[in-house]
């Protein structure tokens, strides 16, 4: 008489293809996987929203941009800033008020990162990627545009961003978009 043999190296509770033996019924049980949060090495981008200074706009915070401001960041892993949100107070942005927001890599010569401008004054105008007229208690997103390599940058980078107000009634929040992906600063 044959005898039924299992694959070399398995027994009860041993792996097979996609499925094991989990017990003396011989009923396949699909493996499962503990879930590892990552963004290194992957084939999708790993997303991250960063408050750039906490503001009354953005719910569970508690202060507001009301000053022209610098901000550091130093990336966690290789990637690009790829928009900006402003969630706006409760004066427009137009060509008297506004924001010009200057996103640089310190590390790697002050390359121009993103540069977001918001309103239509003199400092908001300069920027690459702008919306020049936002209005009193609304949200807009800006998607950054600048994709060269110096725009990317690279883990321990430091990401600073300067920025300054057209008029001096502007309050808003920023929220940053980051997407942490293969390709770096070469």
């Amino acid at each position: 008489m044959t005898q039924a043999r299992s694959p070399a190296g398995s027994g009860a509770g041993t792996g097979i293809g996609a499925e094991f033996i989990a017990d003396a019924t011989q009923i396949p049980t699909a493996l499962t996987f503990d879930e590892v949060p990552g963004v290194v090495n992957t084939l999708s981008p790993g997303l991250v929203h960063m408050d750039i200074i906490d503001g009354t706009l953005f719910s569970g915070t508690v202060e507001s941009t009301s000053a022209d401001f610098v901000w550091n960041m130093t990336a966690a892993d290789k990637g690009r800033i790829v928009g900006i949100t402003y969630a706006n107070g409760g004066t427009a942005m137009d060509s008297t008020n506004g924001w010009e927001l200057n996103f640089i890599n310190d590390t790697q010569a002050d390359a121009t990162c993103a540069y977001f401008g918001l309103g239509s004054g003199t400092e908001a105008a300069k920027a690459t990627d702008k919306d020049v007229a936002v209005a009193a208690n609304t949200t807009v997103t800006l998607s950054n545009s600048i994709v060269t390599t110096e725009s990317h940058f690279n883990r321990g980078d430091i990401i600073q961003v300067t920025a300054d107000r057209d008029g001096t009634a502007g309050v808003g929040s920023f929220r940053l978009l980051v997407s942490y992906e293969s390709q770096g600063h070469v």
